[in-house]
């Protein structure tokens, strides 16, 4: 009846008929539906590499394949499978890792420009430097990226460890002379191991001058000999601009507020906003009395992170007062007054372009070295808006701005850095002053020339020297080649991508001479947040329960797990 109600009627309707003509035929036996069985379609290969995938991606402990209900579980869904022991699966991780090193290998073998960031990490009474590669794809402009290591470091982390380190992973990724730059953050050991060893950059303190100087040469030789095995060569240097932005948001921003004729409103208003977080973060009864009366939870701002300061505060400021009271009363704190209120309220509003920068020159994907000196340019246009503004931030205000030019003017004055924000369609020469930007044109159509240098195919007017003729010929020797780039069809496109209001990275498509440039100024990436990234991976899997896990199976793991696109789990 409830299959087959329409057969069942039809039966119904032919026996109240009568007669055996119109009965309808017994129909034959149904058949028990059965499900076709997928069991003989699993191999047991399969099944190992789906258990080497669930390991993995879903940072599981490796013993878990011993489990007696993983086992059950298992057998059970394939069909009476067994799968892989745990010794085989770490032989299994270990032979994927060794192929994702290959794979990787061979992919940055067709790149001409990479990027690398680098930095070290401090986890259960152990340090691992980590380090990250990014580049971009000529036809699709995408941005790639693949982790490198996640070596253990032991010992000091002094310079020259630092630099070998560096030296060595880049060397067994054979990409030493493809690195456009190494960002770092300002770490004093990775600023002094890069400007020790670092080959393409100039010693500030050089001595230019054309005077003789004698020296022992004896004692430079032994010197020498004795600096063989620290003989590194590591590519050019740049310090994290997000790093940078948040020394100047809590080094400079709280040591001028604490200076200023504001700063025991500065005070006072800080350490009662760190009184509530640190009820919040002890006591879950606290917790939950400030999300009863907030309606949200609270807050708790990371210690390194001014970010998550700046946002913890203005969730506080977005409460009514009457929320702020409750909240105070019930945990017994001193409630904020009217005026540090006020500050607080003012402090956000002030802040919050750089709170803004902070986050975008933190990205990986769609973000280019050519976006630091628009966003520093704009940061300080909205700050210098404000300063009429405030009322009690106004020393705040000019301190912030002093240090972005001290901290950035290097990098603001910065040939390699402005030729990367022209070639960024969403800046163009938007973000220059008016006389400013004829010199900066000239600069592209010049970079524009050198990149595409083609011989012409006129061997007779060139004076190109003929293939296989003889070099003591003087026809052959003195060779001064043309090109076919004119400096008027570079210009031609160099005017035209000015001019075109298309702010979307596919239009560099149409400018060949333009996009080059991109990718070679644009590779490098404007922070270090993405080998941050790795070790917020790292995190995951070298947890307290698992911190007895060696150095090369914690490296193994989390680099198969960020690089997943390199590796298959059909091994």
């Amino acid at each position: 009846m409830r299959k087959h109600s329409s057969v069942l009627h039809r039966a119904e309707m032919a026996s109240d008929d009568g007669g055996e003509g119109s009965a309808m035929p017994t129909p034959p036996p149904l058949k028990q539906a059965t499900l076709s069985s997928t069991s003989a379609s699993i191999t047991q290969s399969k099944v190992n590499s789906l258990v080497l995938e669930f390991i993995i991606a879903d940072v599981q402990p490796f013993s878990l394949v011993d489990n007696a209900s993983f086992r059950e579980m298992i057998a059970g869904i394939s069909g009476g499978r067994t799968h892989m022991c745990r010794k085989t699966l770490m032989q299994r991780i270990e032979r994927g890792f060794q192929n994702m090193k290959e794979a990787i290998t061979e992919t940055l073998q067709d790149v001409q420009t990479v990027c690398t960031t680098a930095d070290i990490w401090t986890a259960h009474h152990r340090s691992f430097m980590g380090i990250t590669c990014h580049w971009i794809e000529p036809e699709t402009l995408d941005r790639k990226s693949a982790a490198l290591a996640c070596e253990r470091t032991r010992g000091r982390h002094t310079y020259d460890v630092i630099a070998a380190k560096v030296s060595q992973i880049h060397a067994e990724f054979q990409i030493q002379g493809k690195v456009s730059a190494t960002v770092t953050d300002n770490g004093s050991n990775f600023v002094k191991a890069f400007s020790e060893y670092g080959g393409c950059e100039m010693d500030d303190e050089m001595d230019n001058t054309d005077d003789v100087q004698f020296a022992d040469v004896s004692a430079v030789l032994q010197e020498e000999q004795e600096e063989e095995e620290l003989n590194f060569f590591l590519p050019p240097h740049h310090r994290c601009a997000a790093h940078t932005l948040n020394l100047i948001a809590t080094t400079d921003l709280d040591k001028a507020a604490s200076q200023g004729v504001s700063r025991k409103l500065y005070r006072s208003a800080m350490s009662k906003c760190a009184a509530i977080w640190n009820k919040a973060h002890r006591s879950s009864g606290a917790a939950d009395a400030i999300e009863e009366i907030a309606q949200m939870r609270c807050l708790v701002p990371s210690v390194t992170r001014w970010s998550s300061e700046y946002h913890a505060i203005e969730k506080l400021m977005s409460l009514t007062e009457s929320q702020l009271n409750g909240i105070c009363d019930q945990l017994k704190l001193a409630k904020l007054h009217p005026q540090e209120t006020m500050f607080l309220i003012e402090y956000t509003a002030i802040l919050k372009p750089l709170a803004y920068s902070i986050n975008l020159l933190q990205g990986e994907k769609n973000c280019y070295f050519g976006y630091i000196v628009p966003t520093i340019l704009s940061l300080k246009a909205k700050l210098a808006e404000k300063l009429t503004q405030v009322q009690f931030s106004a020393h705040i205000l000019s301190a912030v701005i002093k240090a972005i030019d001290t901290r950035f003017g290097q990098v603001l004055a910065s040939h390699e850095a402005r030729m990367a924000a022209s070639t960024i369609p969403k800046f163009r020469l938007w973000w220059l002053a008016d006389e400013e930007r004829g010199a900066m044109k000239t600069a592209m159509v010049q970079e524009s020339r050198l990149l595409h240098k083609e011989p012409s195919e006129d061997a007779g007017t060139t004076g190109n020297a003929a293939v296989g003729g003889d070099p003591e010929d003087d026809e052959n020797f003195f060779t001064f080649e043309t090109t076919q780039m004119t400096s008027s069809s570079a210009e031609e496109e160099v005017q035209r991508y000015l001019q075109d209001p298309d702010k979307s990275l596919a239009s560099l498509k149409m400018y060949p001479m333009i996009r080059d440039l991109f990718l070679k100024y644009n590779t490098t990436l404007p922070s270090s947040a993405p080998v941050e990234r790795l070790f917020s991976q790292g995190g995951l899997i070298f947890t307290p329960h698992r911190n007895k896990m060696t150095d090369k199976h914690f490296e193994q793991a989390l680099l198969l797990r960020y690089n997943r696109l390199y590796w298959s789990v059909d091994m």
